[in-house]
């Protein structure tokens, strides 16, 4: 015997809470605001100067430059630097709206799924008689057959499906309808777009290292369990006869925790690739000195460095002739005196059994002069000043001020375990051409280092080893590459699709007094190219003229 149930209590429609706020998510308007506040904001990080990226996490660096700032936000700094205005792209709330944006478009992409679905797999193939009477693309043909009708149509690419009814014959014409998918490829690419973005952000890593031939650098914090050196084995630039760049290379070898796994030569172009990260070559520098300081005493190395020769010293180019014209020397006068007023050094006439000391200073801001005085004369004539290009006689010398030559060097080496000031290190040259490096310290005799020719002061040994070129190498893990590039792929491919393979959809209803055709073209145009191109194929006159109305 079958048993009653009872009955299910009705308890009312439950109320939707997510509706409001799937409705929001597939709004387009909310969309079109959301993307220009983005871009509002995105606006403002190029207006607004941003925390250099060398300075990021380190609050120090960020404070001093703050100050910086202060003459032209005024008190609006530290609430613009709290709201992450200075560092706009790295801000957490930019971080999570460009997130937020994935979601949105994304939920609207695939509210917009099943209606796209149904109208280029399932589209309407029997429309209303008034449909050839109102739509905004129609017009009237010549009476033909349904087989002429459909064979003409397959020649022109369209997929046709018939239907009969006591209208008339009716005829569907769909080509390209996967073109319609295009706006899914597009919307696809603005998504990976975004996630590219935020996956470089979040787990990409970048960082800019200068070394020099023979050295080795870190690429992570010392205590980095995954620890990469680079060591730079060859920096090769080469420049055509006018001074321009023509290449850049450098012969690397990657180490990972003090064993090389990987050797090669990184460009601009072309990069070193090992682990996921990749090494371009972004800088060359071709001046440099390896100086290598020794202690007598123990032994010790106790400094061996190689570093850029960025700075820049001033010398004069000068010419020496005696009374009869022979001369005596003819060369850049390195300085090893460093005075308020300006910079010279003591020099030793070849042949001549006399010193004079030799400097130049500064005559206003553009123009240089050079000042000579013999330390063993007295008088009136003892001391000379020259313009740059001009002579003067200084007790039977005639001293000619040919030129300003800068000369490349660096300041701040230092001999750890002594409280000497600095050395400078100067490169220049001796007389056969031979690369010279002048190191002078304050207190201390200038000693002028042949290349692999140690000399000794002080109870240490100083050897120039040589010159050493520079490269500048950029270490980079960007998985979010990926995204872009076929997001990139996907935006061209979509957008190619939309404007050069639009779909075309036309509605047939063959009577024996006429053909009507009414369609939709998504491109402007369209109908009318499409039905003439019909006519002519079905053997019927053109249409004089089309009816095209534009939506009211």
């Amino acid at each position: 015997m079958a048993t009653a149930r009872p009955a299910a209590i009705s308890r009312g429609p439950a109320p939707d809470a997510l509706l409001p706020v799937w409705r929001v998510l597939t709004s387009v308007r909310f969309a079109v605001v959301y993307i220009a506040t983005l871009a509002f904001f995105g606006l403002l990080g190029v207006l607004i100067p941003q925390v250099p990226e060398v300075m990021r996490g380190n609050d120090a660096a960020i404070s001093v430059w703050l100050d910086t700032k202060r003459d032209t936000f005024g008190p609006l700094t530290d609430p613009m630097h709290n709201l992450g205005f200075f560092e706009i792209y790295q801000a957490r709330w930019f971080i999570f709206a460009l997130g937020f944006l994935v979601i949105n478009v994304t939920i609207c992409t695939f509210n917009r799924w099943s209606p796209t679905f149904r109208n280029v797999f399932r589209p309407p193939v029997r429309v209303p008689d008034t449909f050839f009477e109102r739509a905004h693309n129609r017009t009237t043909l010549a009476p033909v057959s349904v087989d002429t009708a459909e064979a003409t149509l397959h020649r022109l690419r369209f997929r046709t499906r018939t239907g009969v009814d006591e209208g008339g014959t009716y005829v569907f014409a769909d080509r390209y309808p996967w073109a319609q998918l295009a706006t899914f490829i597009s919307h696809l690419a603005l998504i990976l777009f975004i996630a590219g973005g935020l996956v470089t952000q979040l787990t990409g890593f970048s960082r800019d290292i200068f070394l020099g031939e023979g050295t080795t650098m870190p690429v992570f914090v010392v205590a980095d369990p995954g620890q990469l050196q680079v060591r730079v084995d060859d920096a090769v630039g080469r420049y055509g006869e006018q001074g321009n760049p023509l290449d850049f290379r450098t012969f690397l070898t990657i180490y990972r925790n003090g064993e090389a796994v990987k050797s090669g030569v990184t460009t601009v172009n072309d990069p070193l690739k090992y682990g996921g990260y990749r090494f371009h070559q972004v800088g060359y520098f071709p001046l440099g000195a390896a100086l290598r300081i020794r202690d007598l005493s123990t032994g010790n190395t106790v400094v061996r460095e190689t570093f850029p020769l960025q700075e820049t010293v001033a010398a004069p180019s000068v010419t020496l002739t005696d009374a009869s014209g022979e001369t005596l020397l003819s060369d850049v006068i390195a300085p090893t005196d460093f005075l308020t007023s300006g910079s010279g050094s003591i020099v030793d006439l070849p042949g001549a059994g006399r010193v004079i000391w030799i400097g130049i200073t500064a005559k206003d801001d553009d123009a240089w002069q050079l000042v000579a005085y013999d330390p063993q004369a007295g008088g009136a004539g003892s001391q000379i000043r020259v313009d740059e290009g001009g002579t003067a006689e200084l007790e039977g010398l005639r001293i000619r001020f040919d030129d300003v030559v800068s000369l490349p060097s660096a300041v701040g080496i230092g001999v750890p375990g002594r409280g000497d000031a600095p050395l400078l290190a100067q490169l220049t040259h001796d007389a056969g051409g031979a690369p010279v490096l002048l190191v002078v310290g304050e207190g201390r005799p200038a000693l002028a280092l042949g290349e692999g020719a140690p000399e000794q002061l002080s109870g240490y040994e100083y050897t120039f080893e040589g010159q050493r070129e520079f490269a500048g190498i950029s270490v980079k893990r960007d998985h979010g590459a990926w995204f872009i590039w076929a997001a990139t792929g996907m935006l061209v491919g979509g957008l190619a699709l939309t404007f050069y393979v639009p779909r075309r959809r036309l509605w047939l209803k063959l009577t024996p007094e006429a053909t009507h055709v009414a369609g939709l073209a998504e491109k402007s145009g369209g109908f009318e190219k499409d039905v003439r191109i019909l006519a002519n194929r079905l053997g019927v006159p053109e249409p004089p003229e089309l009816q095209q109305e534009e939506p009211s």
